[in-house]
């Protein structure tokens, strides 16, 4: 048998290609933010964060201070900017770890500049810009005031302008993703103008808008789904060059042969329909297997698709593995990613339109148990 219980393979050199394949498409002037939050979509922050600057990317962006603190104390040293918002009481470890903030109102600007003034800093802060994601970020016609205020912050530097949009890779919204860069393309010059200076760094473009929205890359691009190779629209259809980074992994633990009308699991969800060899593979929703697979998701073993029987628990889940041949305890199981042995494909996007979900639940969701592996081959 195999050491780990459940394991995720994560291929950086496949990772690596990815940023390449988008270096091509958005010029090399362009500089490329990977987003690294909720630990890089699960697959590791840390060795994620380090493949991609060495790969080129300029900068990460993280959800919240602790993500961003983690990296530093890791020892990156490069640009970090968390791109949610941040409470007072976090303050002082933004201007430590030198940990760029957005800002989204004027409230924290007197707060940043004093703790900066303390410790003998500029700040760099982004102004986020809220052009219809209804989220985070100040409106247009109050970014100007925002911007006002700043120059009585001598410790603060306006590095960059930001925005979001909502339904980038929705051809279907694809006027009202026009609509959000038109706005934000105004609300820069109105800033740029107002100030006098140009803001060194504005991004508006993440996965989506990357192949959708050529307008939306301005001078730097936030890339999260696109880095991992995973689609959160229907960029495939239209070409785009990407491959998954992740492979799920786990193994038969348990094998038994079950009579025809034998109840599987919780619930007596699956009844058998004949004479039925069951594998118990140890993963479950614990580990980020989505509970919602019950029944109907698969798994991979020795090139061959078989189907998920029964419902999935905090710790297993079981698979009908008669028409497999010669599968046996200690066989490897693939939940997640393509076999070696066959043409045989498991796709996150796949899983996600089983449970209904974006893609990104999915990746997120890997739990603590399953250990990350980093290859490079």
């Amino acid at each position: 048998m195999r050491k780990y219980r459940a394991w995720a393979e994560i291929n950086l050199n496949a990772l690596g290609d990815n940023i390449r394949n988008l270096r091509a498409k958005i010029g090399p002037d362009v500089k490329i933010m990977a987003v690294v939050k909720a630990d890089a979509y699960g697959h590791g922050a840390i060795p994620i964060s380090r493949a991609a600057f060495f790969s080129g990317a300029y900068m990460v962006g993280v959800g919240d201070s602790t993500e961003a603190i983690e990296l530093r104390r890791s020892g990156i040293l490069e640009p970090i900017l968390v791109l949610g918002a941040v409470i007072e009481e976090e303050i002082g470890w933004m201007i430590t770890y030198d940990i760029t903030t957005t800002v989204h109102s004027p409230d924290l600007l007197e707060v940043l500049d004093s703790q900066a003034r303390k410790d003998n800093k500029i700040h760099n802060i982004h102004l986020k810009i809220d052009t219809g994601m209804s989220r985070l970020g100040a409106k247009p016609e109050k970014a100007i005031e925002i911007v006002n205020r700043i120059p009585v912050y001598p410790n603060l530097n306006l590095e960059g302008i930001s925005s979001h949009l909502s339904c980038s890779s929705n051809h279907k919204e694809k006027d009202f993703s026009a609509k959000q860069i038109g706005e934000f393309k105004h609300a820069v010059e109105m800033i740029e103008k107002f100030t006098g200076k140009t803001v060194p760094l504005k991004h508006m473009a993440n996965t989506g808008a990357i192949y959708c929205n050529n307008d939306a890359f301005f001078n730097m691009v936030r890339v999260g789904g696109l880095i991992y190779g995973i689609d959160p629209g229907n960029l495939r259809e239209i070409s785009a060059e990407f491959n998954p980074i992740l492979t799920l992994k786990s193994q038969i633990a348990f094998m038994k042969t079950v009579p025809k009308k034998t109840p599987v699991s919780y619930g007596r969800t699956m009844i058998t329909k004949r004479r039925t060899k069951i594998a118990t593979i140890p993963i479950g929703y614990n580990d980020g297997y989505p509970y919602h697979l019950s029944n109907k998701g698969s798994i991979i073993v020795r090139g061959y698709k078989a189907p998920l029987i029964g419902t999935v628990t905090m710790d297993y889940i079981m698979a009908d593995v008669t028409d497999v041949p010669q599968a046996k305890v200690g066989d490897e199981v693939i939940l997640i990613g393509k076999s070696p042995e066959s043409d045989a494909r498991i796709t996150v996007e796949e899983l996600a339109t089983l449970c209904g979900v974006t893609p990104y639940v999915i990746t997120c969701g890997i739990g603590k148990r399953v250990m990350r592996m980093y290859l490079r081959r």
